[in-house]
């Protein structure tokens, strides 16, 4: 059964953070409110621990790469290619709930032996997230955490407790701030081409992509 700890954000609490970051680098998946859904994530460079949450979404297209989480542009520079255009276009949105796809970094296969043409990049305005990822020192993969039974099924999360009981015994860790998530999916707005192109309309705004 996963480990499930209650944590605040206001201070962050250190020891909680290396607790976390031991489990990535163990190759654990852990569960973890972020600014809009509740999310699986793993270490993006542990192939076994994405397989494990391939595993627990069998349903999620095998083509399509979940989305790696960064704390700031400059980390995701190391894995993304981010023109001055595309620059400017994340200083706005970013930190935010939207998820940027990106041309990869030359070097993302020898970061994350990952061979994607392209990178679904999250930035969250989310402090737990961010300590995490600063704690552990490189991105993680995600992907969003939906209901396995109760009332609604497929359905996503409010609370810690709902996950548990739908996935306490296939992940390593639950971090829990004990607040309800807003339950909303990004907004998907693609930059490969140069241009803002809307692929899904979330909790983002996507007027500040000019769309």
């Amino acid at each position: 059964m996963a480990i499930h700890i209650f944590t605040w954000i206001e201070p962050i609490r250190e020891s909680h953070m290396a607790k976390v970051s031991e489990v990535l680098a163990n190759g654990g998946v852990i569960a973890l409110p972020m600014d809009v859904a509740w999310v699986f994530a793993c270490a993006a460079g542990n192939t076994k621990a994405v397989e494990r949450i391939r595993r627990i979404k069998p349903d999620h297209p095998k083509n399509q790469p979940f989305s790696l989480v960064c704390s700031s542009i400059s980390m995701a520079s190391t894995i993304c290619t981010i023109g001055d255009q595309e620059y400017r276009w994340l200083k706005k949105a970013l930190p935010g709930p939207f998820t940027v796809i990106l041309p990869r970094h030359a070097s993302l296969p020898r970061l994350i032996k990952d061979k994607r043409k392209e990178v679904g990049l999250r930035i969250p305005r989310n402090p737990l997230m961010t300590a995490i990822i600063t704690a552990f020192g490189s991105p993680l993969a995600v992907s969003t955490v939906q209901l396995a039974n109760g009332e609604d099924p497929g359905g996503l999360p409010g609370f810690g407790s709902q996950v548990d009981e739908s996935w306490g015994h296939c992940i390593d860790m639950i971090v829990d701030l004990g607040e309800e998530s807003p339950r909303e999916e990004t907004t998907v707005v693609n930059l490969a081409a140069g241009f803002p192109e809307l692929v899904r309309r979330g909790a983002g705004d996507p007027s500040v992509f000019g769309l």
